[in-house]
């Protein structure tokens, strides 16, 4: 399965992309490839949203989740706490990804019949 998780939209743009979550989910890319936890669903493709609060209140930065090519590939765009990302350092940068992921991923366990527990406890057991 491919797990790919984008740069934070908004956050990258305005303070630049850590280079410890970055690489963090270079790994995590690498530790899923060769694992299966959907017959149908191969890709999953995650924007973590990091903007201030008045930015979601003014609409901007929805979240959604859409599943395309009959299944095969989820795409999510989820919400983050601003603050709480803006004041971590990188080792608590890279656990708000996490618990993202966890949360983005929950979405869409049930389309696709995705072993979403699995998956979460394989993501909570990696280390890189």
């Amino acid at each position: 399965m491919e797990l790919n998780i984008n740069s934070p939209a908004y956050f990258s743009d305005q303070y630049g992309v850590d280079d410890e979550v970055y690489r963090y989910c270079r790994s995590l890319y690498a530790f899923f490839k060769d694992k299966e936890y959907s017959k149908t669903l191969s890709v999953i493709g995650i924007t973590p949203v990091i903007a201030p609060k008045e930015l979601y209140e003014q609409g901007l930065w929805k979240e959604h989740t859409k599943v395309v090519s009959l299944g095969a590939c989820a795409i999510i765009s989820i919400r983050m706490d601003f603050e709480s990302y803006y004041e971590a350092d990188s080792s608590g940068k890279i656990e708000l990804i996490r618990e993202m992921i966890v949360k983005a991923v929950r979405k869409i366990k049930a389309k696709g019949k995705f072993d979403w527990e699995r998956f979460r406890d394989d993501l909570m057991n990696f280390s890189d």
